[in-house]
């Protein structure tokens, strides 16, 4: 058997030669019998060790970096062809995904991958000064020293970075699934998301913002849009490309929105209450606009959290307002605190999966304890 060691990693190949045990030396790794036999052994074995040399040498031109898995593998012929580069399976991956926007994937996931990779590329030139790495060079280590780089040099939260580090580890799955990798350098990698407190406003809060009129018009439209959305729980992409054929009257005369989310293609239906039927009409009218036109003219998400911002100073909210946090407030003040079944929320909120809605029913529930626990303090003290 022959050991190869690179930086302290190590891998075994069969030389495909035998040997009796009492004609072999451990120490000079080489056979010491007086034959014809035994000479041609060690002169083959010379050979085999100065072709890892070489070829160790070769591989070192195409990479970065080598392992001793990859260099067993170029010896054996095992593939043999082109090495796979992270980067560039990894852009192949997201000219891909772009192709299917609007289809399999929204433009935000894409952008995210995208993003993704632009971090990488930055990471192995400040880490390694390399333009790329090839897939069987990347180790457990790499992908340890990437997380820590998305942490402290990207500013990256807990979550986030792990969010990155599933997209990269797309990349290396498909590898493995090609046979391009023999070993998954994401085994024993944890990359589950910690659950976070969804933020929402109370109903006190949400009447401050109704009933406030901003002297300035744009923040009482984004006002609006708030409202509009805290009353039907539609996110920002939903409510940007609203259209009227997904506009409804049924036989009591009550608009419903009956859509499939941007996000997951799935079916929401929606009643549209006073407030929000209100806000509709305030800004489109209905019976003048073609099916496929969009209802409202919507500024660009990040403005709209920057106004929210200001909204929410002039509203005496210290909560870091969003245009998000009213979709968590329709199912959590709206809907569940009034009583709405949670499967009906969940179908108002085109969620595939009820467990996704149930979250919400976990942050009533600890809004009712902590109440109850209040008011257990004011009678013991009456």
């Amino acid at each position: 058997m022959m050991r190869i060691t690179i930086k302290g990693r190590s891998v075994a190949m069969r030389t495909k030669r035998f040997v009796a045990l009492k004609q072999w030396s451990q120490s000079k790794a080489k056979c010491i019998a007086k034959t014809p036999e035994a000479a041609s052994l060690n002169l083959y074995l010379d050979a085999l060790r100065a072709k890892v040399y070489n070829k160790y040498t070769e591989l070192l031109s195409l990479h970065d970096e080598v392992i001793p898995e990859l260099l067993r593998d170029s010896i054996m012929g095992v593939n043999s062809e082109a090495p796979k580069m992270l980067l560039e399976l990894w852009e192949e991956n997201n000219v891909e995904m772009k192709k299917l926007v609007g289809t399999d994937f929204v433009y935000s996931t894409w952008l995210k991958y995208d993003t993704c990779k632009r971090y990488m590329a930055e990471f192995l030139k400040l880490e390694y000064r390399l333009n790329d790495i090839s897939m069987k060079s990347l180790t457990r280590a790499h992908i340890l020293k990437f997380e820590t780089f998305l942490k402290i040099n990207k500013k990256c939260s807990e979550n986030t970075t792990k969010k990155y580090l599933q997209y990269l580890k797309k990349i290396v799955v498909n590898s493995f699934k090609n046979g391009w990798i023999r070993v998954d350098p994401f085994a024993d990698i944890s990359l589950s998301i910690k659950p976070v407190e969804r933020q929402y406003l109370t109903q006190d809060e949400i009447n401050r913002i109704l009933n406030t009129d901003f002297r300035n018009e744009r923040l009482n439209f984004v006002k609006d849009m708030f409202i509009f959305s805290c009353y039907t729980g539609l996110a920002y992409v939903d409510v940007l490309k609203l259209k009227k054929s997904e506009l409804e009257i049924d036989k009591n005369n009550t608009y419903w929105i009956r859509f499939k989310r941007q996000k997951t293609g799935s079916k929401s239906h929606v009643p549209l209450l006073d407030i929000p039927n209100n806000i509709l009409h305030k800004y489109c009218n209905v019976d003048d606009i073609m099916a496929n036109e969009t209802l409202f003219n919507l500024i660009s998400n990040q403005k709209i959290n920057a106004y929210l911002k200001e909204i929410a100073d002039i509203c005496g909210i210290e909560k870091c307002l969003t245009f998000h946090m009213a979709r968590h407030t329709f199912a959590t003040t709206i809907t569940i605190s009034n009583g709405v079944p949670i499967e009906t929320v969940s179908k108002m909120l085109g969620h595939k999966d009820l467990r996704s809605t149930q979250h919400y029913a976990k942050i009533v529930d600890e809004k009712v304890g902590n109440d109850m626990m209040l008011l257990a303090t004011r009678l013991n003290v009456m």
